[in-house]
């Protein structure tokens, strides 16, 4: 039986900090997919898909906030550390983080976007509302309150 070399430090370094990145660009890739179902969500006013949609982007969110606490450790003195890993380990590395890096930006466009749809929403149904309230005044002023409704008058009215 041929013993396999143990990975140097350095080897082992870079297989952890892929193994994280690989885990983080998933996760970034369904924050992504989930962003593009929130926005049409968003923009069909289906509250109740938006609200288990948001439940499922917190679940992500977590997992990814998690995994940057493990990064912090990968990420002392990064550049001195990929300049020990080989060349295809590196461009690996430096992909996944631009990768994640660009599609985390996405995301957050994406989110402005949708908060600002849903600004506008909010000052339509207010205005609505408004709109429906003072119907409603007008109609119960039209319609007046019967015998005695007028509580300013006096006896002969």
């Amino acid at each position: 039986m041929i013993e396999q070399p143990k990975p140097t430090t350095e080897t082992a370094w870079s297989d952890e900090l892929l193994a994280v990145l690989e885990r983080q660009h998933a996760l970034v890739e369904e924050l992504a997919g989930l962003a593009s179902r929130q926005a049409a969500l968003v923009e069909r006013r289906q509250t109740d898909a938006l609200l288990a949609l948001l439940d499922d982007r917190e679940r992500i969110i977590t997992q990814f906030t998690r995994s940057q606490a493990e990064m912090t450790r990968f990420t002392e003195d990064l550049d001195t550390r990929l300049g020990a890993v080989d060349d295809a380990e590196r461009t690996r590395i430096q992909t996944l983080m631009g990768q994640i890096g660009d599609r985390l930006t996405e995301v957050m466009q994406r989110d402005a976007e949708d908060q600002q749809v849903l600004e506008t929403a909010r000052g339509e149904v207010k205005s609505e509302l408004s709109t429906l309230n003072r119907s409603r005044q007008a109609r119960h002023a039209y319609q007046g309150g019967g015998p005695g409704a007028n509580r300013f008058a006096d006896e002969r009215g």
